[in-house]
C-alpha cells in the first residue's frame, strides 16, 4: 500500500472513531491529518527536466555508459527514479535525491541484448521528500541506438556454422539417383559428404578422411539455370576472378565426376542468352559464355521484386512477357533437374515464378545463392559501412525466407569453392 493510502486510512480511522466516541481531540488529530495532506498536495508542483545521451553505437551484450542529466525546475526537493521501460536493453535503475533548482549528472549502464536498430524507452519519476506523491516526466534524447554483433558471438557463430559445401547439398536437396549397394570407388573425403560412407581402414593407412562412393540407380541430367548478367556478378577479392567462372566450373567438374550429363542455360534480366547442351569441359563452357573479360557490377540492397501499380497496368494493356529466369525455365525438359545460379536480391519474384514454372512440369529445382555482402573486401570495412552491410544482410535474410517458399536456397560465399577446382583455374 502506498503512503499515501496509509495516510488517508488513517484519517478515515480516526474520524470514525471520534465521531464512535464523541471526543473532540481524537476529531482535531483527523483534522490534522488531513490538513496535512491537503497542504502537502497543494505544495506538490514538480518540474523535472531529464536528458539521456547516448553514444553513437553500441555492441550486442556489451555494457556501455550513457549520461544522464537531471535538472529539478521547481521549488520543491524530492527524489528521481530514472528507469527503461525497452525489453530490448537491461538497465539498472537510477535512483538519486534532488534539491531545488539543483542540476545532477549521472551515468547509466546500459547491456543490449539484441541487433540492429534498437529502440528506446526511459521515464523519469519524481516522489516528493515524503514520499506520498509521485508524478512521471519523459526522458529527452536519442530514442534509438545502432547495436552491432560482438566480436565473441561472431567468433561463436563462425564455430558453430556448418561450413556448406554447395554441390552435394544441391544434390541432396534435388534428390538424384539414390545410391546402389555396388561399389564404385573409393576417394578423399569432401566437406558436406555423409561421415557414415568412410572408410577408415583406408584412412588409417593413407592418414586422410577417405569415403566409400557406390553407383548410383540412374544417372540424371541436371541443368544449370545461369544468370550471366553484369549485375549478378562479382570478384573474389584478392583473386581477381569472377566467381561465376569458379563456381560454374566446379558443379561442371563435380556432376561430370559422377556421370552426370550437364546442360547450361544463359539468361538476364529478360532473356536467354545462350543454351549449351551437354557440357564436358569447364573451359570450353566459360569460353562459349564470353564472360571472363567483364567485371561484375553488384548490389548490396535487395529489390522489393514487386512492380509499381504503373508497371502493373502496362503489363495489362501490353501484355505480360516472361523475365530471363522464366524463359530459361521454359527451356528446360520436363522431368529434369535445375540448378539456378542467381542472386535473389535482384528479382526474387521472377525466381519464384520460375520455380513453380519448373514444378508444374514435373521438374525439381533449388538455386544456389551467392550473397554479395559475404564477398565485401574486409579492408574496406569502417563502423558506416560495416552498418549498412548489417541491414543489407537482415533484408536479404528476410527475402530469401519468402523464397524458400518456392525453391530450396543454398547460400554461399567465397570460401565454398573446392580449392582443388580453383588451383586447376
Amino acid at each position: 500500500m502506498k503512503r499515501v493510502e496509509v495516510l488517508l486510512s488513517l484519517a478515515a480511522v480516526v474520524g470514525s472513531a471520534a465521531y464512535l466516541l464523541g471526543s473532540p481531540v481524537v476529531a482535531l488529530m483527523a483534522t490534522a491529518i488531513m490538513a496535512h495532506y491537503s497542504m502537502a498536495r497543494m505544495g506538490f508542483r514538480p518540474n523535472l527536466r531529464v536528458e539521456r545521451r547516448l553514444p553513437g553505437r553500441g555492441t550486442e551484450r556489451e555494457p556501455l555508459t550513457a549520461t544522464v542529466k537531471v535538472e529539478n525546475l521547481s521549488g520543491i526537493p524530492g527524489i528521481v527514479r530514472i528507469r527503461e521501460l525497452s525489453g530490448e536493453v537491461l538497465a539498472k535503475e537510477l535512483k538519486v535525491g534532488v534539491g531545488s533548482g539543483e542540476r545532477r549528472y549521472l551515468h547509466q549502464t546500459l547491456v543490449p541484448r539484441s541487433r540492429g536498430r534498437v529502440r528506446l524507452n526511459a521515464e523519469a519519476l519524481f516522489e516528493d521528500g515524503l514520499g506520498l506523491f509521485v508524478e512521471k516526466f519523459p526522458v529527452a534524447g536519442a530514442e534509438e541506438l545502432t547495436v552491432f554483433p560482438s566480436q565473441r558471438g561472431i567468433r561463436e557463430a563462425m564455430k558453430e556454422r556448418r561450413q556448406v559445401e554447395a554441390l552435394a547439398e544441391a544434390e541432396r536437396a534435388l534428390g538424384m539417383g539414390a545410391e546402389t549397394l555396388e561399389f564404385r570407388e573409393l576417394r578423399e573425403f569432401l566437406p558436406g559428404d555423409d561421415i557414415t560412407r568412410v572408410d577408415w581402414k583406408a584412412t588409417s593407412r593413407i592418414q586422410k578422411l577417405i569415403l566409400r562412393v557406390f553407383e548410383r540407380e540412374s544417372m540424371a541430367d541436371v541443368y544449370l539455370l545461369v544468370d550471366v548478367d553484369r549485375v549478378f556478378r562479382r570478384e573474389l577479392t584478392g583473386e581477381k576472378r569472377d566467381y561465376l567462372i569458379l563456381l560454374l566450373s566446379q558443379l561442371v567438374v563435380y556432376f561430370r565426376r559422377f556421370g552426370h550429363s550437364v546442360h547450361v542455360v544463359a539468361y538476364d534480366g529478360g532473356s536467354v542468352v545462350k543454351v549449351l547442351n551437354s557440357v564436358n569441359d569447364p573451359h570450353t563452357l566459360v569460353r562459349e559464355l564470353g564472360i571472363s573479360d567483364d567485371r561484375g557490377l553488384p548490389v548490396l540492397r535487395p529489390s522489393t521484386g514487386a512492380p509499381s501499380g504503373f508497371g502493373r497496368l502496362l503489363s495489362r494493356i501490353g501484355g505480360s512477357s516472361a523475365s530471363g529466369p522464366v524463359k530459361a525455365a521454359l527451356k528446360v525438359p520436363s522431368g529434369s533437374y535445375v540448378i539456378f545460379i542467381d542472386d535473389v536480391g535482384i528479382h526474387p519474384v521472377e525466381l519464384m515464378k520460375a520455380a513453380r514454372v519448373l514444378k508444374r512440369r514435373g521438374s525439381k529445382s533449388v538455386l544456389i545463392y551467392p550473397n554479395p555482402v559475404l564477398f565485401f573486401d574486409r579492408g574496406l570495412l569502417d563502423e558506416k559501412t560495416l552498418e549498412v552491410l548489417y541491414r543489407a544482410y537482415r533484408e536479404r535474410k528476410g527475402l530469401v525466407k519468402k523464397v524458400m517458399g518456392w525453391v530450396k536456397v543454398i547460400e554461399v560465399g567465397p570460401g565454398d569453392l573446392l580449392p582443388a577446382v580453383v588451383k586447376r583455374l
